[in-house]
């Protein structure tokens, strides 16, 4: 090479690293050897590094990786001095950070090759892109997913058991109807109120006073809610949710929300992480015990977690109900 050549050359390779240094995604040289002679200014913020560590130095010596990774990593990086351009598609890298943890980042990058004026390969340009980002949104994503499916395909198991119990208890086609229409109803509010909080579960009171207005059409003064704030997990709102609405259903149909003067009182108290709710009906008079089984019955039996004590006293029925409670009110993730 002249001396007029070799400046041209210096010339052009100056202008390249001036332009190369502007850059914002990540860009390095290899040559033959797989060794480092160029990374510009992104390349080394990203992963921490400086030329004085990557200068001439061997890539998998400065970012070592287990062989079953580093293997068709090298592989591909080898290609390209066969002419050929490679990609790698979210390819984890392990970067050792300034406090001295470890930074796993997830990274996309083409692999060109680099010819002299005899055409053959002598460096590999790699661009780099960080997809660390999309890559945790899309695993969100397809958690969010698989979450729904999950919610759905259990929304629709229970649907399909309230209507198995509400075609099973019910009297005639209109009360199945009327009842199983109300029951879809208190489900789509349970289920918009989780909706609203993120599906972080539900308060308790909150839960009742929905239900309760639900089935009084807001008469307030219809009922009392008496205990402190309880912050029920996804599944146990839901539950709850359905238990209130068969209680307040069945005070509407049977008990205090069938008379005028008919009050409900409902209190509760948690102890050594067991919820304990009664419900107290009056000013009904004599309530007979039922003679066949409900749907608040089967459902009942439905938790054989929670025990169930029906007192049918004068003045109204009285249910108390004692169940164990999760320390989190968020759900285990689904498996």
């Amino acid at each position: 090479m002249d001396e007029e050549s070799a400046k041209a050359e210096t010339r052009a390779d100056l202008r390249f690293r001036q332009v190369a240094d502007q850059w914002s995604l990540p860009l390095m040289a290899l040559d033959r050897d797989l060794r480092f002679v160029y990374a510009n200014h992104a390349y080394m913020e990203t992963t921490n590094t400086d030329w004085a560590t990557l200068k001439h130095q061997f890539i998998f010596d400065v970012f070592p990786d287990v062989p079953e990774r580093r293997d068709p990593v090298e592989a591909k990086f080898r290609r390209v001095f066969a002419g050929e351009q490679t990609r790698l598609d979210a390819q984890p890298y392990e970067l050792k950070m300034p406090d001295g943890s470890i930074s796993t980042r997830v990274w996309q990058t083409i692999q060109d090759p680099l010819c002299d004026e005899t055409g053959r390969v002598t460096h590999m340009i790699q661009r780099a892109e960080d997809i660390t980002a999309q890559m945790e949104l899309k695993r969100q994503n397809e958690f969010m997913e698989s979450e729904l499916a999950h919610r759905i395909r259990n929304m629709f198991a229970v649907i399909m058991a309230t209507s198995r119990i509400s075609g099973a208890v019910a009297e005639d086609t209109k009360t199945f109807i009327h009842d199983f229409n109300d029951r879809l109803a208190s489900m789509s509010r349970v289920y918009t109120k989780l909706t609203e909080n993120d599906w972080r579960g539900l308060d308790l009171r909150q839960g009742m006073q929905d239900e309760l207005d639900a089935v009084t059409r807001r008469s307030r003064h219809r009922y009392t809610l008496e205990g402190k704030s309880v912050i029920l997990t996804v599944k146990a709102s839901k539950d709850a949710a359905m238990i209130i609405h068969e209680l307040a259903a069945n005070a509407r149909k049977y008990g205090a929300f069938r008379y005028p003067n008919g009050h409900v009182t409902v209190k509760w108290e948690v102890a050594d992480q067991v919820l304990t709710a009664v419900w107290t009906e009056s000013g009904v008079g004599a309530v007979p015990e039922p003679e066949r089984k409900g749907f608040g019955t089967m459902l009942f039996d439905m938790f054989p977690k929670m025990t169930v004590d029906r007192e049918f006293r004068p003045g109204g029925v009285q249910v108390t109900i004692r169940v164990p409670l999760l320390k989190s009110p968020i759900d285990p993730p689904v498996s």
